[in-house]
């Protein structure tokens, strides 16, 4: 099997999942990739990401805190990038610009502009840009999107995201607006919009939000991003998907996650279907064996390779295929955009105090909010 010489940019807290899908695919007999170097500008959280790599693959990586020294003492094919938002384009760009392919951590980048320019950029120098979106390779997820697509709760009507919950202390950069883009809404929100797009089988038309900053000062730290949203999301053909985050809520958590159609429900941890007088509920472990037994071998080895689970596994192996094989990552950076327009979207709209069209957001024809960040960060 061939394999792909890669190197790991940023060894925080979202790399350990990432080495630990490495290791998944290791374990498998899936040694696609020889991992060579590892950079962060913390010599020593490179240096665990190395010893963590070393125990499992053959040779332990060099250690870099600088990716130009990198890029100029390795001979790599391609790099996975899980850097703070304000990051992902200037990296990417000078990676892609070096003949590498690339799979870098959502959200694609720091705005609707900077992530196009790193489309501009994969395009022009004909390399793979995927994004690390790992929430619909989940066994879960994967049912959800096949009992909807298969009809068993009719057709979609509203889906509904909720999670409140208290986070007194601050965050790290995840607290910037000019570093991280927005809160949660934004960082984690990509998932839940990725999965509405995904599982609904549908685009989003337009979306209203509010928001709020409960907390602006934390522990002494100013606070610049948000942390409440209440928003709506139109889709296509009149889908409604409500979502409920805060992090501003004491005696928290909460959470939940329901889609209804014109036949049942899907909720967290099970599909309900309404019958005459009764209501059938299955479990969602019932639903994932369904799953699998309905679908063709070839299908479940795409969904699966190798029998993984590990969704950062999945969307690891998927980058390798796609490299080698010359053909799009399931998620690549034209469909990771549509996932960013969405929440970048609520803060557009939060800013106008009005209703926004997404279409509008992608051809950055709405960019109030967004501005700041594109001017102190100098993204043309």
């Amino acid at each position: 099997m061939e394999r792909l010489n890669i190197a790991l940019i940023g060894c925080g807290g979202i790399a350990n999942a990432h080495v630990e899908g490495y290791r998944d695919l290791y374990s498998r007999g899936l040694r696609v990739f020889d991992i060579k170097a590892v950079c962060d500008v913390s010599i020593e959280n490179a240096k665990i990401k190395a010893k963590m790599i070393s125990g499992f693959q053959d040779s332990k990586p060099k250690i870099y805190s600088e990716v130009d020294e990198m890029l100029k003492n390795e001979s790599i094919d391609a790099v996975d990038i899980c850097l703070p938002h304000h990051l992902h384009h200037v990296i990417a760009s000078k990676c892609l610009e070096n003949g590498l392919h690339v799979i870098v951590e959502k959200p694609l980048g720091i705005t609707m502009r900077a992530a196009a320019l790193m489309i501009r950029k994969a395009e022009s120098t004909g390399k793979i840009l995927a994004v690390a979106e790992n929430c619909r390779r989940d066994p879960k997820e994967r049912a959800i999107k096949w009992a909807i697509s298969e009809g068993l709760i009719g057709e979609p009507r509203m889906a509904f995201w909720m999670w409140m919950y208290w986070m007194p202390k601050p965050w790290g950069w995840r607290e910037k607006k000019l570093l991280a883009g927005g809160s949660w809404v934004f960082d984690g929100g990509v998932h839940w919009a990725d999965l509405d797009r995904y599982q609904l089988g549908r685009e989003a038309v337009e979306v209203f939000a509010m928001m709020h900053t409960f907390d602006p000062v934390k522990d002494g730290v100013k606070v610049t991003v948000d942390d409440m949203t209440f928003a709506i999301i139109r889709y296509e053909g009149d889908v409604y998907s409500q979502w409920t985050w805060t992090r501003a809520a004491p005696a928290g958590p909460f959470s939940k996650h329901m889609i209804f159609g014109s036949k049942g429900a899907i909720f967290d941890d099970e599909i309900r279907i309404q019958k005459e007088g009764s209501v059938e509920v299955k479990s969602m472990r019932a639903l994932i064996d369904e799953m699998r037994a309905d679908l063709e071998a070839e299908e479940i080895e795409r969904l699966f390779p190798a029998g993984l689970t590990n969704p950062f596994a999945i969307e690891l192996y998927d980058f390798y295929l796609a490299v080698t094989e010359k053909r799009k990552p399931e998620v690549d950076a034209k469909e990771a955009y549509k996932d960013m327009a969405i929440p970048l979207g609520f803060y557009e709209s939060a800013r106008l105090k009005r209703a926004v069209r997404v279409r509008d957001i992608e051809e950055l024809k709405i960019e109030e909010y967004q501005r700041e960040i594109n001017e102190e960060l100098n993204i043309a």
